[in-house]
């Protein structure tokens, strides 16, 4: 396992490595437990806001679809409330984003549901 890059802890780069050790060994014990779970080769801790965050998962998600063969399934549904970086993230990350009707900012599920089946 590569150990963890400064930039990737998110701490402050004036701070001693010997203030920081019980930090850098509970993220790489949280490293080594989601490596265990994902079965991931790796995993970053960089995204931290959760556009980013967001969109390194999509990332991840499209790739992984285009390793099994399933590329083509690039459809990315998304609630018309949800906030604008949701459709930027799929756009970047290639995706095709349909948008699912709302009522009261809720998810309309019956639409939800009509999408889900036609793109799945």
């Amino acid at each position: 396992m590569m150990p963890l890059t400064w930039p990737e802890l998110n701490l402050h780069p004036f701070v001693p490595v010997s203030q920081a050790e019980g930090y850098l060994f509970m993220i790489e014990e949280l490293r080594r437990y989601l490596k265990s779970i994902t079965r991931f080769d790796e995993i970053s801790f960089q995204p931290n806001s959760g556009a980013t965050g967001e969109y390194a998962g999509l990332l991840t998600i499209m790739k992984y679809l285009q390793s099994t063969g399933q590329g083509h399934r690039n459809i990315c549904l998304i609630p018309k409330s949800a906030h604008g970086t949701n459709p930027a993230s799929a756009a970047l990350a290639g995706m095709k984003i349909v948008q699912i009707n709302t009522i009261n900012g809720c998810v309309d599920m019956d639409d939800l549901t009509a999408k889900a089946e036609k793109h799945q």
